[in-house]
């Protein structure tokens, strides 16, 4: 078993609080992303786990056993870092084998493990070659290559795509869920872009001010975010929100009815992504006044205001839109949040 357990962590700095309190458990086997904005405290945390930064209160655990006071090399563990940390005098091969060579592991399964790993990642052409030789996604393939080769209980992994270009992050991206699906590793990864959260992780942990907002499946955490930080930090765009009247446990918005969540006083945050707003041809719907459209390919997304507040919308990309268009919309009300305008966070249907 390999499963890490988290509990109260706190980290200071002095003075300056960079964990409040975080607890999380990941899984055997079990993938999960710290995703948050800089300065949020995800890298902290995954270096509590690594042993490289001592919590100053909490517990860590891995496979059952606490690990708070043990340093890395005893954690049963491998870390991949963003910039790579290849050794630029070692062939790619002795790169791949250097933790399996500090442990003393025998010749003939190093080279086993070396060939395995380099395999998974798809470099068997280039064991040979010097760091120097390698693009950066071939470097970046060589640290997780030697990561994986000592067969690690657990992974940690810091931004490791952050330095490579797009085209070749999302080609990372696919190979990195399928070598970690097939491994079986208990993974925990650490990024700002939540195109690789959604993508990679079984869960993922979202990250504010040195707390956990939110820790759910990709989807759940889209459709169902807990928080006005949540629903707007998570999608691109990010959902809308609409600080709205409430009046006889109604929401009237142009002509439409909506129904908040019953026990309601004061007013009310609505959030709609984008992409749950459609051009309402009959029928029911609020108007939204456009001032600037783009063209994306698949759709086209309007800047606009509703009612004085400011409002993202996607719609199909044959609808011609110019500046100063007054159109109007209809949401999906299946897939409406309510949130607290003064807590920020969701109200929950009773």
């Amino acid at each position: 078993m390999a499963d890490i357990r988290i509990e109260s962590v706190t980290k200071y700095y002095g003075s300056q609080a960079a964990l409040r309190g975080v607890s999380l458990d990941v899984h055997n086997g079990e993938f999960v992303a710290l995703l948050g904005p800089s300065g949020c405290g995800k890298t902290t945390l995954l270096r509590a786990v690594a042993g490289l930064d001592r919590q100053t209160n909490g517990r860590i655990e891995i496979g059952g056993r606490d690990v708070s006071d043990l340093p890395p090399r005893s954690r049963g563990l491998a870390m991949v870092f963003q910039n790579y940390a290849v050794f630029p005098h070692l062939r790619v091969r002795d790169n791949i084998a250097f933790g399996l060579l500090m442990t003393g592991t025998a010749k003939d399964r190093i080279e086993r493990q070396v060939a395995r790993a380099a395999a998974l990642m798809h470099i068997e052409a280039l064991l040979d070659r010097y760091p120097v030789q390698l693009s950066g996604g071939q470097r970046q393939r060589v640290a997780v290559a030697r990561a994986l080769a000592v067969e690690p209980a657990v992974l940690l992994m810091d931004e490791p795509l952050s330095n490579l270009d797009a085209l070749l992050r999302l080609e990372m991206r696919t190979e990195l869920k399928a070598v970690l699906a097939s491994a079986r590793t208990t993974t925990l990864y650490v990024t700002h872009d939540q195109t690789e959260a959604m993508g990679l992780a079984d869960r993922i942990a979202i990250m504010h001010e040195g707390r956990i907002e939110q820790i759910g499946s990709p989807l759940e955490i889209y459709r169902q975010p807990k928080s006005i930080f949540v629903g707007g930090f998570i999608g691109n765009p990010p959902m809308n929100f609409l600080r709205l009247p409430v009046s006889g446990s109604v929401v009237r918005l142009g002509t439409l009815i909506l129904n908040p969540p019953a026990g309601i006083n004061g007013p009310v945050m609505l959030g709609i992504r984008p992409e749950d707003l459609e051009v309402a041809e009959t029928g029911a719907g609020f108007a939204f006044r456009v001032h600037v459209p783009e063209p994306l390919g698949p759709h086209i997304l309007l800047t606009g205001d509703v009612e004085g507040q400011s409002m993202r919308v996607a719609v199909a990309p044959d609808r011609v839109m110019q500046p100063g268009d007054v159109v109007m919309l209809r949401p999906n009300t299946a897939r409406l949040s309510w949130m607290n305008p003064d807590t920020g966070l969701a109200l929950e249907n009773s």
